[in-house]
């Protein structure tokens, strides 16, 4: 008899990145045992290039206004599909598990990927929040943490389960960067070392800290250069803003530092860059850094829980910006060889991740 899995992401960025084909991946696989699977996402969502390409692979998808009447929509959502299994991804377990506090005809899957407790003490509203989540609400509920430390902080329970995310090499259609026409533009040469950073969120992204460390470096007499990948929307000016806040001056930095737009093409990124670095406050678990070591780059890391997986792939880390820029100055010649990693492939292998997943959703059937 065939079951319907409802996947319910609180998720609309303009980019699909890994997360997406991951999904994607899974609920292939799901379908291909004879199942069903939709999909409900915000309604900020129904323009992205990646839900139509779900769209496209025959998949019907859903879309509501996460803050607005969100139990009785996804309820009404799940009674007329008659969904089987709900599982989440970017919503607070509470949120998911009060949708359905009694009734257990519906499996409750709530996959966690973010960690923003960490270095943060629990005040008192999180502890009555995890006091009704985990002891009044008693539903029984999976949960997937993407970080060993998460699912320990959070109690460590039966159905807690550790499930590091996976390397999905699919990618959503999309345009590709011309690499020899991006190094003219942005005048990178051959031998120049590329630094790579990501910063959708300045703040928790800790991009001052890896622009303070690169200015702070000898960065003016070398063939460095540094690619920060800001934000959607008003990213740009909004990380201006934040690192002039920060005291950072970028006045005089004679192109070293160059600033774009989130693209799809991460791949092409990957290419053009030497060494990657890592400078965030708070981590689940960190896809570009997976991604990165996949492409055979050197990879600074700022050390918090969310990425001490990485900890035997060589990842140097710092534990301030002063130590970032003593790794920045040492690395100055550096360029990296253009083979892939094969280990990254087989240790995080994404038909491993789907199985996980998919023979959890198979012992409520």
């Amino acid at each position: 008899m065939k079951k319907t899995i409802n996947i319910v992401c609180s998720y609309a960025s303009i980019y699909g990145g890994n997360f997406i084909p991951s999904l994607l991946y899974l609920s292939n696989k799901i379908r291909e045992n004879g199942n069903i699977v939709i999909f409900t996402f915000p309604n900020d969502a129904k323009d992205r290039e990646w839900v139509k390409h779900i769209q496209s692979q025959g998949y019907n998808v859903f879309f509501i206004d996460f803050n607005n009447a969100f139990s009785k929509k996804i309820k009404s959502i799940n009674k007329n599909n008659r969904v089987n299994v709900l599982y989440s991804h970017f919503l607070s377990g509470l949120k998911i598990k009060i949708l359905y506090p009694f009734s257990k005809k519906i499996k409750l899957l709530i996959h966690v990927h973010s960690d923003f407790s960490a270095g943060k003490k629990n005040g008192l509203i999180t502890k009555i929040k995890r006091l009704i989540e985990y002891k009044i609400l008693r539903r029984d509920a999976t949960y997937f943490y993407v970080s060993g430390e998460m699912s320990l902080r959070h109690g460590n329970r039966k159905k807690h389960i550790y499930l590091p995310n996976a390397l999905c090499l699919d990618r959503i259609p999309c345009k590709q960067i011309n690499i020899k026409e991006f190094k003219e533009a942005h005048h990178i040469g051959n031998n120049d070392t590329v630094y790579l950073h990501f910063g959708w969120s300045p703040y928790v992204k800790g991009t001052d800290i890896a622009v303070k460390s690169f200015v702070n470096s000898n960065y003016n007499d070398t063939n460095s250069k540094l690619i920060v990948v800001h934000g959607r929307d008003d990213g740009y000016n909004k990380c201006l803003s934040y690192l002039e806040s920060k005291g950072i001056n970028l006045k005089e930095l004679n192109g070293k530092i160059i600033f774009i737009p989130p693209t799809e093409d991460i791949f092409s990124l990957y290419e053009i860059a030497d060494i990657f670095i890592s400078s965030s406050r708070s981590e689940g678990f960190s896809y570009s850094i997976l991604e990165s070591l996949y492409f055979n780059l050197k990879v600074y890391s700022s050390d918090i829980p969310g990425v001490r997986w990485s900890r035997k792939y060589d990842v140097q880390f710092f534990k301030n910006a002063d130590e970032l820029t003593q790794m920045i100055n040492d690395s100055v010649d550096f360029k990296k060889e253009n083979i892939v990693n094969k280990k990254i492939v087989d240790e995080f292998d994404i038909n491993m991740w789907c199985s996980s997943i998919f023979n959890v959703i198979k012992e409520s059937w």
